[in-house]
């Protein structure tokens, strides 16, 4: 995304209808299966005071986010604003729930920290190490629960092969990040590889190959320094973006259980926090755009120990609104009106 970015509006809309679908497929599903076993579905009771408490702790964790954002940018002396460093949370969000395995909120982030600022190297930088302390914060967490709260959380059959996978996806890039931090020279030879091959395959393709060599060398330069400063440099911004992390982590995990209330459902949250954490991991391995299927099949399958057969499916949809489809409207609004607001800068008379 270097240089004017050129969106596709179809080509989005189409990727929101796609994960909707399996979304809901997967929650017909759920309903399906419940009325086959005979289990009638129970909406007598709802308290949408408990629902609302879920929605403003989401709103916090937003927040929290967007903090940690706009804190972190100051690694580069290069501050941005609060509004701009939420409008990167919910950028990332959006792009997450559209693309498969959530691999469009990183690319998203870095553009719109671009654009507020940084280089293409600082903003890549910054994206990849919070990237990792997403993964060590989420850690820590399950060092805590298990060990301070004594949390056990039973993890059967596909769900563990998953985890495991995860595990060992998680290692190999890191391995490679590390090597090609210490061994640059290894990605200009594959910069120069990538060149050629594109050269002989794609010859239509028109393109400055010094240009490209030195944007990659830029962009890689600027993101060595970023990396040796927030690692060794200022470690203080590794310990907020920790702290800020995990403090997001539980005010997202805790929405399930203020859904749970609105259900009349009691579960104490220490366990419910303690239920979600292995999730996440499971989640950005699932192919389809915004982890869609899969989350809400996982999420029943760990929280029906929790809630009643009849009520299994409301949990899994009004926790699904709140996570998955609030995020995606206000995601699809702010990113919707900056390519029309694009669009009017080009052509006034739009």
């Amino acid at each position: 995304m270097h240089g004017k970015e050129r969106y596709d509006p179809g080509k989005l809309r189409r990727q929101i209808v796609v994960s909707i679908l399996i979304s809901l497929g997967t929650t017909i599903f759920i309903f399906s299966l419940i009325s086959f076993r005979g289990i009638s579905v129970d909406l007598s009771v709802f308290h949408p005071e408990w629902f609302l408490m879920g929605f403003i702790f989401l709103i916090l964790s937003w927040t929290v986010d967007a903090i940690r954002v706009f804190l972190s940018s100051r690694v580069w002396n290069k501050a941005i604003t609060f509004r701009q460093a939420l409008k990167t949370v919910l950028s990332g969000y959006f792009m997450s729930t559209i693309t498969p395995s959530a691999t469009g909120g990183s690319p998203a982030q870095m553009y719109v920290l671009s654009r507020s600022g940084l280089t293409w190297g600082e903003a890549g930088s910054l994206v990849v190490v919070c990237g990792i302390l997403y993964q060590v914060s989420l850690l820590l967490l399950i060092v805590v629960f298990l060990f301070l709260f004594d949390i056990r959380v039973a993890l059967q059959g596909i769900l563990l092969k998953l985890l495991y996978s995860f595990a060992v996806f998680y290692s190999i890039i890191m391995f490679l990040l590390f090597y090609f931090l210490y061994r640059p020279q290894m990605l200009y030879r594959l910069t120069d590889w990538g060149i050629g091959f594109v050269k002989h395959y794609f010859r239509r393709v028109r393109f400055s190959e010094t240009a490209v060599r030195a944007w990659v060398e830029e962009f890689f330069d600027d993101f060595r320094r970023g990396f040796s400063t927030l690692f060794l440099k200022k470690p203080q911004y590794l310990v907020w973006n920790l702290l800020l992390y995990d403090l997001r982590y539980l005010l997202i995990f805790l929405v399930a259980y203020w859904v749970l209330l609105a259900l009349a459902i009691q579960a104490p949250p220490i366990q419910v926090i303690g239920s979600q954490i292995p999730l996440n991991y499971i989640f950005s391995l699932m192919p389809t755009p915004g982890s869609s299927g899969g989350a809400e099949a996982s999420i029943a399958s760990v929280f029906l120990s929790y809630t009643l057969p009849q009520r299994i499916g409301i949990f899994v949809v009004l926790w699904r609104v709140l996570t998955f489809y609030f995020p995606l409207i206000v995601g699809g609004i702010d990113f919707f009106g900056r390519v029309l607001k694009q669009k009017l800068a080009i052509h006034p008379g739009v």
